[in-house]
């Protein structure tokens, strides 16, 4: 199936329609990395700080919000996931909420990458858990082709 980009008023590109991300080049059905930024950031509302997409070894593929944090918070979450897919009797992870000093981190897992976004205290862990499955719809198609 051929995804298009999405351009319409008001909507970013990268926006996606009927869960269908148009984050790939129809033409290559590879990610367009400048869109990655614009997509990631519709996430970032007042409290939440950075949204970033991460692969599995902590290296920030993207982000946007709060650049100096965006590293700081890819390596912390890789490593916490890490740690959980280590551990006896795991299981599967769907989505990791953790309260710190600093505020709130929700990951989730994309295909064979993380998507995470912290967050403010005055940002339920509802509405971040939202965000990051938001996140999750949105970069699946185009993320389960890469990285395999």
């Amino acid at each position: 199936p051929e995804v298009q980009s999405v351009r319409q008023p008001g909507r970013a590109v990268g926006a996606c329609d009927n869960r269908r991300c148009a984050l790939a080049r129809p033409e290559m059905a590879l990610l367009d990395p400048r869109a990655l930024p614009e997509v990631l950031g519709e996430v970032v509302t007042p409290g939440v700080r950075v949204a970033t997409l991460l692969n599995r070894s902590g290296l920030q593929l993207g982000s946007a919000g709060d650049g100096a944090d965006g590293a700081t918070i890819a390596a912390i979450s890789s490593k916490v996931w890490q740690s959980h897919d280590k551990g006896e009797d795991a299981g599967t992870l769907g989505c990791l909420l953790i309260e710190c000093s600093e505020g709130r981190l929700a990951i989730k897992s994309v295909s064979s990458f993380l998507v995470a976004c912290c967050a403010d205290s005055s940002v339920s862990f509802g509405a971040l858990k939202a965000k990051v499955e938001a996140l999750h719809a949105s970069l699946q198609w185009a993320l389960q082709h890469i990285g395999q």
